[in-house]
């Protein structure tokens, strides 16, 4: 998929990117925990942060819920 959507998808930029997402170059670290194992994990006021998550909502929150 990424080489036919991505408009730079046979780009090495591209592929470090992807590997990137899947924990090739960030482990992650601080106490194991139970449930997450050794996902990366990311607590929801740090996630609100890095995602915008009041923009996002006002854009696709409550209203968007009705679609599905």
């Amino acid at each position: 998929l990424n080489n036919k959507y991505a408009l730079d998808g046979r780009n090495p930029n591209s592929y470090s990117g992807i590997f990137w997402c899947l924990g090739r170059y960030d482990r992650p670290w601080g106490p194991r925990r139970p449930i997450f194992g050794t996902v990366r994990y990311m607590s929801s006021e740090s996630a609100m942060r890095k995602f915008r998550l009041k923009g996002y909502l006002a854009r696709y929150g409550e209203d968007q819920r009705s679609l599905f």
